[in-house]
């Protein structure tokens, strides 16, 4: 379609109309510049939208079952004693839950798939933190901190103090339970779990996560230590798991109840209102890009109408000296093709500088100082990508009908003026 003959007479027209060809471009950078920046946020509110939810917990909990009371005609041997108990000896309630065999488990689930990234043991119970004559409650949480570290972050969000590093009779609290109890690293406070099991702990750790959840309940402690405190012996309470692609955590979670003999729970199990509004929010972003996808093809072709009607002498003279309507066809679609990369390529650099500017924007989210970003953005290289070639296909899409129409031009009447 586009040979030397169309390209040098598509550049000549390029040159000449110069301020309709800044116009057009104008058009192009514009709409690609927003494609990019629109895509970038949306996708970017999205991601902090799921990093609020799925940040401060495992994606798939691993946990015993909940454990049924069965009726006593359904009893079948009695128990060791030979007596039939019924009644609240002993109630089902009164037993913790626990899995006995986690460590045999680890090694199955970290290899069980490749979207799973963290596996960490949990012993996790309500209790008291106390100091003093002060008391709070807390979720106490044993974990092995280098593998809890890998599920929920834990390390990069300390105020002060350490995490990973975590010794026996050591505790990690979030900032608002310290403030609460005006507590400092290097201070003692007594741990007492559900159990009725207490101990003296030194704080070594403050941290600032950014959820309520966490900064304001939790107390991290090494799993042997929460063991005592519960009187689970050697077992815990579950295994969280962390995985590469949260949204897989449904698909995952149905192939583990297949494979072990507990609870398998999803947080997109528990979290259905936040995906419907996540579908709502990508729908929405797909009709604001598509429209303004349209509006730029519109704008190109009303600019090109008009470039082609101030041109039909130059256009008939052409085809009077021989020029073909495939050479005045490919002379037009050149024209707004090479437009529109130009454009889209400007579109691009403008649509990344101002994404990357916008993301440099911090405020303090936090007492501690802790800083996020104003404008989440989420620029990913296909999204720069697919705005160019979005650009340039639109572009030759708009030139068609306007091309078209200048290759019907009759010369003869366009030469007497008519």
């Amino acid at each position: 379609m586009w040979d030397s003959f169309t390209t040098s007479v598509g550049l000549r027209h390029l040159r000449f109309g110069f301020a309709q060809t800044l116009l057009a471009m104008g058009v192009v950078v514009i709409s690609v510049t927003l494609i990019i920046y629109l895509s970038s946020l949306i996708g970017g509110l999205q991601k902090r939208l799921i990093t609020t939810v799925t940040g401060a917990i495992p994606q798939i909990v691993i946990s015993p079952p909940e454990r049924e009371p069965v009726p006593p005609g359904q009893v079948g041997p009695f128990s060791k004693s030979g007596k039939l108990y019924i009644g609240r000896i002993p109630t089902l309630e009164q037993r913790k839950r626990k899995i006995e065999d986690w460590r045999r488990w680890l090694p199955v689930l970290e290899r069980f798939d490749p979207q799973i990234t963290a596996v960490s043991p949990v012993v996790e119970g309500d209790g008291i933190l106390s100091r003093g004559e002060k008391r709070y409650a807390v979720a106490i949480t044993g974990v092995i901190p280098a593998r809890a570290n890998k599920v929920v972050e834990i390390q990069s969000r300390l105020v002060k103090g350490r995490f990973l590093s975590l010794r026996p009779n050591e505790v990690a609290l979030g900032y608002r339970i310290i403030d609460e109890l005006n507590l400092r690293i290097g201070d003692k406070v007594r741990l007492t779990s559900s159990e009725g099991v207490s101990g003296s702990y030194t704080i070594a750790g403050i941290f600032d996560t950014g959820f309520q959840a966490v900064d304001s309940r939790t107390a991290f402690i090494i799993l042997r230590d929460a063991e005592s405190l519960f009187g689970l012996e050697r077992a815990v309470t579950s295994i969280d798991l962390r995985l590469r692609d949260v949204f897989q955590a449904d698909e995952i979670s149905r192939r583990l109840r297949l494979q072990v003999p507990y609870d398998v729970d999803s947080w997109m199990t528990e979290n259905q209102a936040l995906l419907s509004a996540l579908r709502t929010q990508t729908m929405s972003s797909m009709l604001i890009l598509a429209f303004t996808t349209i509006a730029a093809g519109f704008g190109i072709a009303s600019i090109l109408i008009t470039s082609i009607t101030s041109k039909l002498r130059e256009i008939g003279i052409l085809k009077a000296m021989g020029a073909t309507r495939n050479q005045i066809l490919g002379i037009f679609t050149f024209e707004s093709t090479l437009l529109a990369t130009i454009g889209g390529i400007v579109g691009a650099g403008v649509g990344i500088a101002i994404s990357l500017l916008t993301y440099r924007l911090r405020v303090s989210m936090s007492p501690t100082g802790r800083r996020e970003e104003v404008f989440p953005i989420d620029l990913r290289l296909e999204t720069v990508l697919g705005a160019v070639a979005v650009a340039i296909a639109v572009g030759f899409l708009a030139s068609l009908y306007p091309s078209w129409r200048a290759s019907k031009v009759n010369p003869i009447e366009v030469i007497r003026g008519q």
